[in-house]
């Protein structure tokens, strides 16, 4: 799999859990703020939202019905009771029931305390559920503190004329003890009088006001109850704070529900606050150390160090200690693999530049070497015949002359040798291509060449094709292949090596062969490897050092040149077979 597709995959499966988590922790937000409302709603109207949640949680058992714990805490902590009946009546189970509440019931006295029209200190809400096959009434109760207030203010207030309340003095230190206060107002809502009455009640009221306070006390922190006195016109107000506000604080700027619903929101970009530096923190140590791995390395190889940067404890970053990938490595493992063969290809051409460049040296030391020589017989010759002091014969000044010559024959040989070699390592082409007949011209290229003293023709052997092979060839290119390979097998091998030049034409495959085989002393496996590399010479102390090393660099280059290859067939005491293959067919055949 490429790299792209590991890291698209990687990617894509790491934002689809980071969107998974999100909404894990939205839900969970959502799930907070619903469970807050509901414990917001039950403590303020514990009879209206609260009782239902109790007995739909309700579990009947062998010892009765059981509640929620929760609920029932919260029922405490309202300052309610509660009371289970069977269906006679009589009290099954009761939490935080006073003392002064009946443990059984007749039909008629529980509604009568329901319908109030019976005295009753409670307010009581009922409930009537069915649970397997039984019949149960559960009795949320919680004090009329409000009903008894207005009933004892009814009793014994007094409003002089001057607009002084003045109320008992129990009644007095019960009010202030709650944090309650009382208010009368005339017929136009403005107060009269007041007692214990907070900064953030009005003293003056229309018909909204007063009704929106006693509808939706949640909104203003007090619950309030009032009567009206139709002789006087007057209305008589009592006010107490909810058990979960502060009467004595100014209301909040914010309500419960926005301050609930920020503390979630806040809570969830939190939390993706969180999820979202993790993840970045992951990335960087998951991609980004790799990454930084990779640049440092390749920060390296232009610094010419070709191996992978290793750690504080010798081994690679990218591998551990059995050499395998690391895990936040294997998605970079096509790059980490192009970096190792990037590094082991400029080693390897580091390396073989160095060679080039020793060998060169070595060459130039040879090719000088074999400049100087005969320059150096030249310039003998040349001044001994200018001495003034000795009169030279013909003879010698022909001697002298004919050496000269010869050693400039030598040095053009080199210097034509360098050039050639140079072009071809340029990759020429080739002139046009010249007709000719393959065998012949094969026979007669080994006749000029055996003009050598050490090529005489009694040591090759020539083997021509069956029919006569026409074909499109460089004559002096191939001219000069067929010499280099054939003076390189007999002057470097023991003196009775006999070389066998074959012709061959594969019908099959339409190619044209030229074998040239010997059966001399044949080559190492390093030799054979580095037959054709310039300025190399694979040959012992014994044998010839005639030539400039490129001869073989030339034949090879001069075939790939004209279209064909080279192969060699060696081995140490087998001889050696080289062919020339062109992969063309012949123009024509004459049987």
């Amino acid at each position: 799999m490429k790299i792209r597709h590991r890291l698209t995959l990687r990617f894509i499966f790491q934002l689809a859990i980071s969107g998974i988590i999100v909404l894990l922790i939205a839900a969970a937000c959502t799930w907070w703020i619903l469970q807050r409302y509901a414990d917001m709603s039950i403590t303020r109207d514990f009879a209206s939202v609260g009782l239902e949640r109790l007995v739909e949680s309700s579990k009947l058992s062998k010892d009765g019905i059981r509640f929620d714990p929760h609920l029932l805490e919260q029922v405490k902590l309202n300052n309610g009771w509660l009371q289970s009946l069977d269906e006679h009546g009589r009290v099954d189970l009761s939490y935080n029931t006073p003392k002064d509440v009946p443990l059984s019931y007749a039909p008629g006295e529980l509604i009568a305390y329901w319908n109030k029209t019976k005295p009753f200190p409670y307010d009581i809400y009922l409930w009537i559920q069915e649970k397997n096959g039984e019949l149960f009434t559960i009795i949320y109760g919680i004090k009329n503190e409000m009903g008894q207030l207005l009933e004892e203010i009814n009793q014994h207030h007094v409003l002089t004329p001057a607009g002084h309340l003045e109320l008992p003095s129990s009644f007095q230190e019960r009010l202030k003890k709650m944090n309650g206060y009382v208010q009368v107002l005339d017929a136009s809502g403005t107060e009269l009088a007041s007692y214990n009455r907070p900064d953030s009640i009005p003293a003056q009221y229309n018909v909204q006001e007063l009704l929106l306070r006693s509808t939706y006390s949640n909104r203003f922190g007090f619950k309030i109850a009032s009567t009206f006195h139709e002789e006087s016109k007057y209305t008589w107000v009592i006010g107490l704070p909810l058990s979960h506000s502060n009467a004595a604080e100014e209301q909040p700027l914010l309500s419960e529900e926005i301050r609930i619903i920020l503390m979630g929101i806040t809570f969830l970009f939190c939390a993706m606050f969180v999820i979202f530096l993790l993840i970045s923190v992951w990335n960087a140590h998951r991609f980004g150390s790799p990454m930084l791995h990779m640049l440092a390395w390749i920060e390296s190889i232009g610094q010419g160090k070709y191996t992978e940067p290793l750690g504080r404890t010798g081994q690679p970053h990218s591998r551990n200690r059995s050499g395998k990938w690391r895990r936040r490595y294997v998605v970079f493992a096509d790059v980490m693999q192009s970096l190792h063969k990037l590094s082991a290809i400029l080693k390897r051409d580091q390396d073989l530049q160095r060679q080039t460049n020793k060998l060169r040296d070595e060459w130039i030391a040879g090719i000088t070497h074999d400049l100087k020589t005969p320059l150096s017989s030249i310039k003998g010759y040349a001044h001994m015949l200018t001495a003034e002091n000795y009169e030279w014969s013909m003879a010698e000044v022909r001697k002298f002359s004919t050496t000269m010559l010869d050693k400039s024959d030598h040095m053009e040989k080199l210097i034509n040798d360098l050039e050639l070699s140079y072009r071809v390592n340029a990759r020429i082409q080739p002139p046009d291509m010249e007709e000719i007949e393959l065998n012949a011209w094969i026979e007669e290229v080994l006749l000029r060449g055996a003009v050598h003293p050490s090529m005489d023709v009694g040591r090759i052997i020539f083997k021509s094709a069956k029919t006569e092979i026409y074909v499109k060839l460089y004559p002096p290119w191939m001219e000069r292949v067929v010499h280099n390979i054939s003076a390189n097998a007999l002057l470097h091998n023991p003196p009775d090596t006999i070389l066998t030049v074959t012709i061959l034409h594969d019908t099959d495959v339409g190619e044209v062969k030229i074998v040239l085989e010997d059966n001399g002393a044949g080559m190492d496996d390093v030799t054979a490897n580095r037959l054709f590399e310039r300025y190399y010479r694979g040959t012992d102390t014994s044998s010839s050092t005639e030539g400039s090393g490129l001869g073989m660099a030339i034949a090879k280059g001069l075939v790939e040149a004209m279209g064909g290859w080279i192969t060699v067939d060696t081995s140490l005491g087998s001889g050696t077979t080289i062919t020339l293959v062109f992969p063309i067919p012949p123009i024509r055949l004459n049987p």
